[in-house]
């Protein structure tokens, strides 16, 4: 129910521009339609949506729009498992883009399939380049995107304070964005960090920011989540000022 007005505004948005024969108008509203499916874990009508986007972007005169519906589906795959079928729909048009946040999203997605097929090294080559390119486009969301799955490969690989370097990385970007959720996602990563190298005290203060900006979010389940985790690691029950 919390993404029906979202739902409903790119719904409208497609309709306006289809009446106006607008494609990447409505490209970009399908995709932003396919993404709400995904939230709510529709991915059949997921998957339907951006097909349709892809069909349209195929006689697109920006090769970005192309990259975008690439971009969205090879998302879509990682997040099913499958990250060979989206390094296949991460290397088709590759050479088409030079910059910007498409190659920088394109970059990271590659990252992270790289790095669930084994390739730990080359995904983090990748994962870099992606925050090179979003910084150069002054694209600090991509970038933010970037340092964060730096800092979960690290965490992975027990470098606790490369780990850290990368998480701090992106929550200086989100910060100075101003984006609430990439700040609080940023605030339980270091928290869960700071918790895998013995730093108590740092991941206590983690999580409590954590919970208290899911809280103020209302992402009840994350603030739940961020302080289940606060009270098992101080022992102590937290109370909700």
């Amino acid at each position: 129910l919390k993404f029906d007005p979202a739902w409903a505004s790119f719904n409208q948005a497609l309709n306006i521009y289809a009446s106006l024969d607008n494609r990447e108008g409505m490209i970009n509203a399908l995709l932003a339609l396919g993404r709400i499916r995904r939230l709510t874990e529709d991915i059949d009508s997921a998957e339907e949506l951006y097909s349709h986007a892809r069909s349209l972007a195929v006689y697109s005169e920006d090769t970005k729009a192309m990259r975008s519906v690439l971009n969205h589906q090879a998302d879509l795959a990682l997040r099913q498992g499958n990250p060979e079928k989206a390094m296949e729909l991460l290397t088709d048009r590759e050479n088409e883009l030079t910059g910007g946040r498409e190659r920088s999203a394109q970059l990271r997605l590659r990252g992270s399939a790289r790095a669930a097929l084994g390739f730990g090294d080359e995904a983090v080559v990748l994962l870099v380049e992606s925050a090179e390119v979003a910084l150069a486009a002054d694209e600090k969301a991509a970038a933010a995107q970037a340092y964060y799955k730096l800092a979960s490969l690290s965490s992975l690989g027990a470098r606790f304070d490369e780990a850290e370097d990368w998480a701090i990385k992106a929550l200086e970007a989100d910060k100075s964005l101003e984006y609430a959720p990439g700040i609080a996602a940023d605030l339980r990563a270091l928290a869960i960090i700071s918790a895998k190298a013995g730093k108590t005290e740092a991941a206590e203060d983690y999580y409590r920011r954590s919970w208290l900006a899911w809280r103020a979010l209302g992402r009840s389940d994350d603030a739940d989540e961020a302080r289940s985790e606060l009270e098992h690691l101080s022992g102590m029950q937290v109370t909700v000022p």
